[in-house]
């Protein structure tokens, strides 16, 4: 593993899913860019908390192969976005060592630098595995109030354990710390119905057929309402009944039950992402799907981790899973139709994974395609043991067809129209191109 202090790639910790061959060249390219990244900026561009993209492209570049010259345009472009670190607080870092201190910089940015120091010292101690340990999952009043600041900083964290980088990770637990609360709403609410007597929590209920609940409720439906599109916390459930709470309370992850859970919470992420089409308008990913997408080759990952205990894992699945059955509610619901995957043509001829790598590796993408592909060809893999069993909706051969959905809605088209900000919402689809009848779906199921 790399040092506490720098980021060293290597063949040997090249990412749960990447290509056979990568170049010396792009692990030197990535090494120094990441580096630059980790000792210059901060993790949020702005002061409206949109996160720095930097780390995620990077790591998903050199897994697939990119050459040093698309790793050095990606990165000189978002390079122009960024805020440099705020200075460290040596007594503030050394004061972090308190409990009640370490808690009174939560959620504010300008002890990233501070967290991010603590966090290298202490990983650099003590190792990676006690400090995530204690950090994420000690049930401690710092631990619980840490993790409900952990959806985006998930995917951060998760690159960083998938890559092998303590470096980083020290980055992923830092942008959790100053991270908003922006899911603790969720989980307490979520948790009052696990611990009620009116739900019956020995049955195991396929995370499919709670999608298809959430679907058919006209409670939630009626219910979920457009803000502004920029922001998870815009929160469309804010006035949402009890009912999306109760359903996903019903999902639950036993220790015994890690591979296959995990496998089908992939499938089913894959399945809503790409199914969650407006027949009439030309085909788009959802934006907020595709980071539910984006962060499940991460779960594969951790199975690996045996620092992380099997009950630690299961509780971070089952979170996930949940969260996944929310955020399907928060953007209206949509219809899914398999048939839209299905029957979805491809709009050039390069239709196999080699090819399609190659294009997403070309495109200057916006931080988000090339993680989307890289993670359905994980995705792909994982559900062929799985295939046609109950709650795996999504054929193994279709997460290409995924996949070029991806690509060809988000190569050519402008840079605000590359995603649907919320695919169960009709007016958010009215900027986008019609479709030809050819083109539609023939079949709804």
């Amino acid at each position: 593993m790399a040092s506490g202090l720098c980021v060293k790639l290597s063949p040997s910790n090249a990412g749960v899913y990447h290509v056979s061959h990568i170049p010396p060249e792009s692990f030197e390219t990535a090494n120094r860019l990441l580096q630059m990244n980790h000792d210059n900026h901060h993790v949020f561009f702005n002061e409206r908390g949109l996160h720095n993209h930097i780390t995620h492209y990077l790591l998903s570049q050199t897994a697939l192969a990119a050459r040093p010259a698309q790793m050095e345009r990606a990165y000189f472009q978002e390079q122009k976005l960024q805020r440099p670190q705020f200075p460290a607080d040596e007594q503030v870092v050394v004061n972090m060592n308190d409990p009640e201190f370490f808690r009174s910089g939560f959620s504010q940015e300008n002890h990233y630098h501070n967290y991010l120091t603590f966090f290298k010292r202490q990983i650099g101690k003590r190792g990676v595995g006690p400090v995530v340990h204690d950090t994420l999952f000690s049930r401690t009043q710092n631990a619980e109030l840490h993790l409900a600041r952990f959806l985006h900083p998930i995917i951060h964290f998760g690159f960083d354990v998938e890559f092998n980088q303590p470096a980083i990770i020290a980055e992923g637990l830092a942008q959790g710390a100053i991270h908003k609360p922006e899911i603790s709403h969720v989980f307490d609410a979520i948790a009052r119905y696990e611990k009620s007597n009116t739900l019956n929590m020995s049955t195991d209920r396929l995370l499919v057929d709670l999608i298809r609940e959430i679907e058919q409720d006209d409670k939630i439906g009626n219910a979920a309402c457009w803000g502004n599109g920029s922001h998870i916390i815009d929160d469309p459930l804010a006035n949402a009944p009890e009912e999306p709470w109760c359903i996903a309370a019903q999902y639950r992850v036993s220790p015994v039950q890690l591979e296959e859970k995990t496998a089908e919470m992939i499938n089913v992420c894959a399945y809503f992402t790409a199914a969650a089409q407006l027949p009439s308008k030309e085909h788009k990913l959802d934006f907020f799907f595709i980071h539910n997408v984006n962060c499940f080759i991460f779960f594969s990952a951790f199975l690996k981790k045996d620092w992380l205990s099997n009950e630690d894992k299961a509780h971070l699945l089952e979170m996930k899973c949940r969260f996944d059955i929310i955020s399907y509610a928060a953007r209206g619901s949509p219809h899914l139709d398999i048939n839209e995957v299905i029957n979805y043509q491809p709009k050039k001829s390069e239709n196999d994974w080699e090819g399609l790598l190659r294009r997403v590796n070309a495109f200057l993408d916006d931080f988000h395609v090339t993680r989307v592909i890289r993670s359905l060809t994980h995705g792909e893999q994982v559900s062929k043991k799985y295939e046609s069993q109950p709650g795996f909706p999504m054929p193994t051969h279709l997460f290409l067809q995924a996949a070029h959905i991806a690509m060809n809605s988000t190569e050519e088209a402008y840079y605000g129209g590359h995603w649907v900000r919320g695919a169960g919402f009709k007016e958010q689809w009215a900027k986008f191109k019609d479709r030809n009848s050819t083109q539609a779906a023939s079949v709804r199921v």
